[in-house]
């Protein structure tokens, strides 16, 4: 009994019930589930004979009620059996008419409007005011249905604008549980009471039904005394929201009824996007641009008005010509553009807010630091996607002025989640791939164009201004990053790379340390390796080689002095003669 309406039409719409034949298979499944709370409440009547003097279930009162709520759900599932039954005749009455059925119909939707005031008198003592609002919503169709079978469209007028403020009232105030969603209750509006509702504004001739939101509210808020047990649900909902059975004044409606956005003006159609839009405007200023927990109602709101916005479309999709449609898309993009800048806001006063905490202490572990850059840069890549989101918007791309600023931001921040990164690699002396990232940065900020004086740009979005001091300290950065990357390994602080000695280029001075600086300024000590060669058996070679110096002195002496050659040659002819192979001779 916590949530009759899910309980009912959250059932049906699960089980898909179409045809006559599904409504009845559900009818006995209410009817098996009937029939194991009468035997939990132990309220079972035996003698059928006498069934209507012996019945139980006709003297549950709300003592009964407030000791077991399960007698309340006795009484909702009577209600809703006679309604499937009623539904179930209905559709066999489309395929055949019938004058007995008819009147059939019209016992069902009796019988069911008795019983659900009875279940009004049980849960007379119910403190929650939401589950008493959704019986009597529920009543209100039952009321409405029947008034429309006999044609009695005056009635049905009312008590079905009264369950449709209730169900807009519910569907922004009530909790439903996980199962269900809150769309149910847009889902009997615009398959339940719509239908009703524009049969019952034709016939009586209403003036405002191209507005049904406005026509219901007129409806209750001047007939509220109409129906006596309905004005309960008026008081439940004008005590938290009377915007919703309060009709808007005309010059509301002027105000509300068209919106102008860049280069595009689309009128509104609906009076609760409009108080909705109007909402959003309210919200909007209590923002506080570094404050990041007052930004939480206006994106609320924002996301209330797309619903709406949403809703609103599926609804009349089928009904809207051209023209309608392009400017109900114009509001929805202007919604959803206006909503992503907002919250592009917000991640920007988180990311100051990151970059506050890492840099407001020194004495902060190198572990911490990086863990509040990580946050930082998953918020900075939260706003590229949002940045990406507004791109894909209808519309977006054809307006130059909003595109180009668009990019601007986009490369804005691409350019800050790079600079962060690179001070991250710093802490790792990771010199090199520092550089790299700050380099591609300056290569970005070089195409970034001047902002015009027609951007929008709103709270703590990037000005001018900012854009300069980020083209300051990329230049500055990357100046740094070159001497450390020159001069120094990317996994350590002490040793120079390769050459690079101080002598080699005067014009730029590291940060060293007095004795760095004497022992880089020239490669003032230089050690010598001997050099391997090949190994030669000399002994070998000198027998086989003939060395050139030799042989000229050989060809003088030939001249000079013949006698002598004879003498040396026969000594030297004896001599290799000896030993083994003239090896071992000498």
């Amino acid at each position: 009994m916590d949530f009759p309406l899910a309980n009912t039409y959250g059932a049906r719409s699960e089980l898909f019930l179409q045809s006559a034949d599904d409504y009845h298979r559900q009818r006995h499944r209410i009817n098996k589930r009937l029939n194991k709370l009468r035997r939990n409440l132990n309220i079972v009547t035996k003698d059928t004979k006498n069934y209507k003097e012996k019945c139980k279930e006709n003297s549950i009162s709300a003592e009964n009620y407030d000791m077991d709520t399960a007698f309340g759900d006795l009484w909702l599932y009577r209600i809703e059996r006679d309604l499937l039954y009623a539904q179930e005749t209905r559709l066999l009455l489309d395929v055949h008419t019938s004058k007995s059925k008819e009147r059939f119909l019209v016992s069902k939707y009796k019988k069911a409007l008795k019983n659900a005031h009875h279940l009004l008198s049980v849960i007379a003592n119910e403190q929650d005011q939401y589950k008493v609002l959704e019986i009597l919503t529920y009543t209100a169709i039952i009321d409405g249905s029947l008034a429309v079978t006999r044609r009695k469209y005056g009635e049905a007028l009312y008590t079905f604008s009264v369950a449709r403020c209730s169900l807009q009232f519910l569907y922004a105030h009530q909790n439903l549980p996980a199962t269900f969603t809150k769309e149910l209750y847009y889902d009997i509006v615009d398959l339940v009471v719509d239908p009703a509702l524009k049969v019952a504004a034709l016939q009586t001739k209403s003036s405002t039904i191209s507005d049904l939101s406005q026509l219901s509210k007129e409806q209750v808020f001047s007939n509220r005394g109409k129906v006596s047990y309905l004005g309960k649900a008026v008081q439940i909902v004008e005590k938290e929201a009377p915007s919703y059975i309060t009709p808007s004044n005309e010059e509301e409606s002027e105000v509300l009824r068209e919106i102008t956005w860049s280069s595009y003006t689309a009128k509104i159609s609906s009076n609760e996007i409009a108080l909705a839009i109007m909402k959003v405007n309210e919200q909007l200023k209590q923002v506080v641009d570094s404050d990041t927990s007052s930004y939480d109602s206006a994106l609320m709101s924002y996301l209330d008005a797309i619903s709406f916005q949403e809703q609103e479309m599926e609804r009349s999709e089928a009904d809207a010509d051209d023209a309608e449609s392009q400017e109900q898309h114009i509001v929805l993009t202007y919604l959803k553009y206006n909503y992503l800048l907002l919250r592009i806001r917000r991640d920007i006063a988180i990311m100051k807010d990151l970059d506050n905490k890492a840099t407001a202490k020194n004495n902060l572990s190198r572990q911490k630091v990086l863990e509040l850059w990580k946050d930082y840069l998953k918020v900075n890549d939260s706003i590229l996607d949002s940045f990406n989101e507004i791109k894909e918007l209808p519309g977006i791309a054809n307006d130059d002025d909003i595109a180009d600023m668009i990019i601007k931001l986009d490369v804005f921040f691409q350019i800050k989640k790079q600079m962060k990164l690179a001070q991250a690699y710093l802490i790792f002396n990771g010199y090199v791939k520092s550089l790299a990232l700050v380099s591609h940065c300056d290569e970005l900020i070089e195409g970034v164009k001047p902002f015009t004086d027609g951007d929008d740009l709103k709270g703590n979005l990037p000005k001018e201004s900012d854009i300069e001091d980020l083209k300051m300290k990329v230049k500055e950065e990357k100046s740094k990053l070159f001497i450390l990357a020159s001069y120094f390994k990317d996994n350590g602080d002490s040793a120079p790379v390769g050459s690079k000695y101080l002598i080699d280029d005067v014009k730029k001075f590291p940060d060293y340390s007095a004795t760095q600086l004497l022992e880089n300024i020239a490669p003032l000590k230089v050690d010598f390796e001997p050099v391997n060669v090949k190994p030669v058996l000399f002994d070998i070679g000198y027998n086989y080689i003939k060395y050139e110096g030799a042989g000229e002195r050989n060809i003088l002496k030939k001249s000079t002095d013949e006698p002598m050659r004879d003498s040396v040659s026969d000594d030297s002819i004896d001599r290799k003669k000896g030993g083994f192979f003239g090896l071992f001779g000498r």
